[in-house]
């Protein structure tokens, strides 16, 4: 109704304007009456298709819009809005084209140099879209989307570091941004700086306290800087939303944290029903395997244990816990396999060594024991287990 009022408010300004000019000869000329009101009807058409684009009806926005561009063919945000519908529809060259031309008829519009960056980031050109990406910022320096969208071409062409160092510098400015310290924080974390990434992190819950994608970067930086409690905290309020219940990653890092803070039969509960949604995961077996061991559920850790290896023979930490059930379970001989297969996938481990001795030791092959402390003493000279379990045997002997 707005834009019919609109429009008739126009055809009658137009039609006045013709009536007058007889009797008028120097007002405006007919020909600028008709382009004004060309100008003034496709401004209308512009809006609706706009309005048809953000609701996801393209190809009438398609429609509505190449009429528009009949009657104003150099209308800049109509070549703006078509290059749009042409990335929607995969037609990146179409697309590329009306930018260009809009960039000749507003060299200001940053807007034309965000989507170019857009049109060659899929083209997989990122070096082209991060030049793109520059113009944007340059011409709009106050628009987040094109700040952001620099600092992810950046970590995709390897820069990481790079984009860290943009980002922290407009962090001052965007005061009031959650999202920029997210992502700030994400980075921290992949440069293992977690207690930046914490401080950062939680300064972005402030900011975005609904959102909950940045409390679940916080709880992850918590645990990566080995704040168990605090990440447990977290964790613990997801999993109770449905929304979040059957999320196994979620389920495995509290499980991890409360293993680290001494709550092992609450990590095998939620370590269990993560293992039970991720069941090809080698690493959610494994903490499972540490939580039953530690509240001496034997059988349900030589279960975890094999599901473990059977994923992912290769991991020595796998083979190394595995000894130790066998220790537990009087089979030395079997703990002495495990272990030997634990330091063949990681000759530099001084702890497999060890207890590859030990199993030795507690199978009376002394000497081949005392080859593996000596062994594990030439890698690490300071290796207290070493020397302590080299100075028992010199005792007993």
């Amino acid at each position: 109704m707005r834009r019919l009022c609109l429009l008739s408010t126009l055809i009658a300004a137009a039609l006045t304007g013709c009536s007058s000019s007889a009797s008028h000869p120097t007002q405006t000329p007919k020909a600028e009456v008709v382009k004004q009101w060309n100008d003034a009807r496709s401004g209308v058409l512009i809006s609706l298709a706009g309005d048809q684009y953000h609701n996801g009806a393209f190809d009438k926005s398609r429609q509505t819009l190449d009429e528009a561009l009949k009657l104003s063919p150099e209308n800049e945000p109509a070549h703006i809005l078509s290059a749009k519908l042409f990335i929607e529809a995969g037609q990146l060259e179409a697309a590329e084209r009306e930018l260009a031309l809009a960039r000749q008829l507003d060299p200001t519009d940053a807007q034309a140099d965000y989507l170019s960056g857009v049109v060659y980031q899929r083209w997989q050109q990122p070096e082209r879209a991060l030049e793109f990406y520059q113009h944007a910022c340059d011409k709009s320096p106050a628009e987040l989307a094109y700040v952001m969208a620099k600092a992810e071409t950046l970590v995709a062409m390897g820069r990481r570091a790079d984009a860290l160092a943009m980002l922290q510098e407009r962090v001052a400015y965007f005061e009031h941004s959650g999202v920029i310290r997210d992502e700030v924080g994400l980075l921290l974390i992949q440069e293992k700086r977690y207690d930046e990434a914490v401080e950062m992190l939680r300064r972005a819950t402030i900011l975005a306290n609904d959102d909950q994608t940045i409390r679940e970067h916080l709880a992850m930086a918590l645990f990566y800087d080995k704040q168990y409690q605090d990440s447990a905290d977290i964790l613990a309020t997801f999993l109770q939303d449905e929304q979040y219940a059957q999320r196994a990653d979620l389920l495995a890092t509290l499980g991890e944290c409360q293993l680290q803070i001494g709550r092992a039969g609450d990590a095998a509960q939620n370590l269990q029903m993560a293992a039970a949604l991720l069941p090809g995961s080698a690493g959610v077996w494994l903490s499972l395997a540490k939580a039953d061991l530690q509240i001496g559920n034997l059988r349900s850790a030589d279960i975890a244990l094999n599901h473990s290896v059977a994923h992912d023979s290769a991991n020595s930490q796998a083979w190394l816990l595995m000894g130790y059930l066998r220790l537990r379970q009087s089979r030395n001989a079997d703990a002495l396999d495990a272990f030997c297969r634990a330091s063949q996938r990681d000759p530099k481990d001084t702890l497999s060594l060890c207890m590859v001795g030990l199993a030795l030791d507690k199978l009376g092959r002394k000497a081949e024991a005392v080859a593996c402390f000596q062994k594990a003493l030439h890698i690490d000279p300071k290796d207290e287990m070493a020397a302590q379990l080299m100075a028992r045997l010199d005792l007993h002997e």
